[in-house]
């Protein structure tokens, strides 16, 4: 077994995701820490343990991460000089003896609740020489991301290693962490170009040193010959390699009820909000804003596979509705509570079973490129993500889908919408149409047919609002779809999300479980 320990100094992070500058990275990704060991590597080039060591690390499967939550900080523009100017400044004021421009730089910070992260590879034991090695390396490291980002780090001992929160897990994966792969090494080595950058140091050094006029001419000539821009040609690095993560499963082991066809492993957020008349949404609302945050959604699709575009938008290239499962939205209000109001605790989005991961990754990466929705009249409100160890009851995935024991009894949320209208028109032949059509919305969705239907004007759960006070679907010739709360009973436990009817990935036709125990 292999851990290593890390502990931020300062009590913060400072590192952006690769895509974003706005974004602190967090979790640490494993591919940041392992540049951070190849740096302390190329400090003292010629020790060939640390080299085996690097080469042996880069091949090990992703590590698990105990990484606690934390709490971004607003970005701030910093007046520093500049690395890519030299001469007198043009500035009118600067601090002697600076000689260079200030220009305005942000840097993206996190405060962390735990200064203390560990990566762990259980089932990877190092022989001696290897671990002596890596523990010379970690010794070197002094910053993990940007150089305020100072840490400690360490080979840590099994007694004081936490259990992980996050595993490798691309089925169920929230993140995606860029890590280190065979060859990780070699790439990273012609990135820094450390033979090119230690031949223009020597010259530059015996240039400065040298007091003979015929020697230094000719240092100069070398230099002119093989750095004529008096520059050494370096790269930022950039790793390919990217594995999913999820938080780790309070029964990784337990096998879970049947389930829909979409994934009960929610991706949530939390909304924060910038300006508007609302000081936070409800059930009614949040059914517009999702609105809103989608059509944000398909505006950042540039760039991206047709795919993923009909994954995000649910429609073909040609305008027509996909027939498959795509990505659904749900509004997670606050219910089920004797205080409950159903205020609007953040949203959820479910991506297709079983999704191919590389298009998983894709869709995260243009989800992630939304953080600001500007919702008309519900004003502007900010995306995060929850980072609280402890987050509410009804921020915590199993609330909503009930896995993996399943539950049996189940209500909605937000209200049903037909996808067709009953004809009939008395109330015994109307109630068998309606329940005929609930019960084929539910085998749509991969679900079994529900045993016990009570369509209802109120929901089972407190806090929900009445069927009439949700907004009505639209449909195409501007009429308006019915729609109805319901009450479900299965002859067994079904897993979430169930979505039910028209509207079912825009947030209309959510059921939440009836005492469902987590």
């Amino acid at each position: 077994m292999l851990n290593l320990g890390i502990r931020y100094l300062n009590g913060f992070v400072a590192a952006c995701e690769p895509d974003s500058r706005e974004r602190p990275e967090w979790p640490p990704h494993p591919g940041r820490v392992f540049m951070a060991l190849a740096a302390a590597h190329f400090a003292s080039p010629s020790d060939l343990a640390e080299r085996q060591a690097l080469l042996w690390l880069e091949c090990l499967p992703p590590p698990h991460i105990y990484a606690s939550g934390h709490l971004k900080r607003a970005s701030v523009a910093h007046f520093v000089p500049v690395n890519d100017k030299s001469g007198p400044s043009k500035a009118l004021i600067h601090s002697l003896p600076l000689t260079r421009d200030r220009q305005a730089r942000t840097f993206t910070r996190a405060y962390l609740e735990d200064d203390t992260v560990y990566l762990s590879w259980p089932d990877c034991a190092p022989d001696g020489t290897v671990l002596n090695a890596l523990d010379r390396l970690c010794q070197k490291v002094t910053r993990i991301g940007h150089s305020m980002s100072l840490v400690q780090m360490w080979i840590a001992t099994p007694e004081e290693l936490r259990a992980p929160n996050w595993v490798p897990d691309n089925q169920r994966a929230v993140l995606h962490l860029r890590v280190p792969a065979p060859g990780t090494l070699q790439q990273l080595e012609r990135y820094y170009n450390a033979p090119a950058v230690s031949r223009y140091c020597e010259l530059k050094t015996r240039e400065a040193e040298t007091s003979n006029a015929k020697q230094r001419r000719q240092i100069k000539k070398d230099l002119d010959q093989e750095f004529p821009d008096d520059f050494v040609p370096h790269y930022r690095p950039q790793l390919s390699s990217y594995q999913g993560y999820a938080r780790a499963a309070a029964h990784p082991s337990r096998v879970a009820a049947p389930g829909t066809l979409l994934s009960p492993h929610l991706l949530l957020f939390t909304l924060d909000r910038r300006d508007g008349p609302y000081l936070h949404l409800d059930l009614p609302l949040s059914l517009g804003f999702l609105q809103y945050w989608r059509q944000a959604l398909l505006a950042h699709c540039h760039n991206v596979s047709d795919e993923v575009r009909a994954i995000i938008s649910g429609h073909q290239t040609n305008g027509e509705p996909l027939e498959s499962p795509h990505l659904a939205f749900l509004p997670l209000g606050f219910v089920e509570h004797e205080h409950a109001d159903g205020r609007l605790l953040g949203i959820a989005l479910s991506l297709p079973h079983n999704l191919d991961p590389a298009i998983r990754r894709q869709v995260l990466r243009v989800i992630g490129r939304v953080q600001h929705v500007r919702a008309g009249r519900l004003g502007s409100w900010r995306i995060d993500r929850p980072t609280a160890a402890s987050p509410p009851y009804n921020l915590v995935p199993e609330t909503w889908t009930a896995y993996p024991k399943g539950a049996t009894h189940w209500s909605t949320v937000t209200p049903m919408v037909f996808d067709r209208h009953p004809k009939e028109h008395g109330p015994l032949q109307y109630q068998r149409e309606l329940a005929e059509t609930v019960a084929v919305a539910c085998q749509r969705m991969g679900l079994p047919r529900a045993s016990g239907i009570i369509p209802t004007a109120v929901s089972a759960h407190l806090g929900v609002p009445p069927s009439h006070a949700f907004p009505r679907l639209q449909r195409k010739d501007g009429s308006l779809r019915r729609h109805v709360h319901l009450i479900l009973t299965f002859q067994e436990p079904v897993c979430g999300p169930i979505l039910l009817g028209a509207g079912r990935y825009r947030g209309y036709g959510l059921l939440h479980p009836i005492h469902t125990p987590i």
